[in-house]
């Protein structure tokens, strides 16, 4: 999912810096990357506001691309696998495993998928790795992993995409004419 924002005071920063050279792209240059960041730490924010999930994972798969004097835009990305169900692991019990993937409401049985058999369990593999499994067929192996959402499509929710939006709006307003600011004391 894409969102673009705009900026809104752009002729009247363009009218203030059109005597320095590259001024006004040093300063959208600035803005972007200011606001970039800031934004970054607002979907972080609220993605662990909503969702079972700590912030270093987000971080870890969020990727940032700055904006250059060449290009002047600048990216938040996530793409991601689906997350193992087990990482949002709530309580466990002999006839059941309970998940709880968004923070507000209360914690899902696992009913595994219907092209599978039998009910999910819990099992650690060889590399230790632990997990909610299920069986494929009538026989002892092979066992398929369970899955959920990925963090992309957690950052992409309504919620967390509308707030990133409406933030970065807010923080690119306010940022440029700071830019600005900045750019005429250090000039003059």
């Amino acid at each position: 999912m894409q969102h673009f924002l705009e900026v809104k005071n752009l002729e009247l920063a363009q009218n203030m810096l059109k005597t320095i050279p590259n001024g006004i792209e040093r300063a959208i240059t600035g803005t972007i990357n200011r606001t970039l960041s800031k934004v970054k730490t607002e979907i972080k924010n609220r993605a662990t506001s909503e969702y079972n999930i700590k912030k270093s994972d987000i971080e870890s798969k969020l990727s940032l691309t700055k904006a250059t004097f060449s290009m002047l835009r600048g990216t938040i990305s996530a793409k991601t696998p689906r997350l193992a169900l087990s990482k949002f692991l709530a309580s466990q019990s002999k006839n059941r495993i309970k998940v709880k993937v968004k923070k507000t409401g209360s914690s899902k049985i696992v009913k595994g998928k219907n092209e599978y058999i039998g009910k999910p369990f819990i099992a650690t593999m060889k590399n230790s790795h632990k997990g909610i499994f299920q069986r494929k067929n009538n026989e002892k192996f092979p066992i398929k992993q369970l899955y959920t959402i990925g963090i992309s499509e957690m950052l992409g929710s309504e919620n967390v995409s509308s707030y990133a939006v409406e933030k970065g709006e807010k923080y690119l307003d306010e940022l440029l004419l700071k830019e600005v600011e900045r750019i005429l004391k250090g000039y003059i």
